[in-house]
């Protein structure tokens, strides 16, 4: 063989390579897994739905633990404050922290697709709108079952969701869809005083 050990046989040549690409097709269905990012469509779909229903179930969970050990909540619990010293210069602290976060998330916004979704005013102020009306379920969460609450909330959710979207969006529904509304009205009235 030359120096360098050049192979200079075509037919050895063609012959290696050929084995090579053979090794290589039949190892890398196997060694090469899809990345997660390429998954169906549908199937992030229904992961994502899980994923939300998971987190939404352990975080009510947590919430009625936490009302349990807080106790009765009402309006006027939600509006004490105590101003001292100490109170002003925390809720100070609160508020700069908040607006630093604020205008670092929406500076980021043309570097990280997360931060442009989270600081588009229309998500930003909806995802604000959901807080409140989630922070205000402690209210009536402190005094009856998380499941039954949950029921009530959810069926006037999507009715007044539904009719909203319709006056805003122009969102049309099939027969079907407005006989599944008619029964949440059906199912709030059954479990519970509304």
């Amino acid at each position: 063989m030359p120096a360098g050990n050049v192979i200079h046989d075509s037919s050895e040549t063609t012959s290696k390579i050929l084995k090579l690409r053979t090794k290589i097709k039949y190892l890398s269905p196997i060694t090469v897994a899809k990345p997660w990012w390429l998954v169906v469509a549908r199937e992030m779909f229904i992961l994502s739905i899980a994923a939300i229903t998971v987190t939404g179930v352990l975080g009510a969970l947590l919430y009625k633990y936490g009302t349990n050990v807080l106790g009765t909540i009402t309006f006027e619990s939600l509006k004490e404050i105590k101003f001292t010293t100490r109170s002003i210069v925390y809720l100070g602290i609160l508020a700069l922290g908040l607006a630093m976060a604020a205008y670092a998330g929406h500076a980021l916004g043309d570097d990280l697709f997360i931060m442009r979704y989270l600081f588009t005013p229309a998500i930003f102020f909806g995802l604000v709108m959901l807080f409140v009306s989630r922070f205000l379920i402690g209210i009536p969460l402190s005094v009856t079952g998380v499941g039954k609450l949950t029921a009530i909330l959810t069926a006037l959710t999507v009715v007044c969701t539904a009719i909203a979207s319709n006056l805003f969006f122009k969102e049309s529904y099939s027969l079907r869809m407005v006989a599944g509304i008619a029964l949440g009205v059906i199912a709030v009235l059954l479990i519970g005083e509304v």
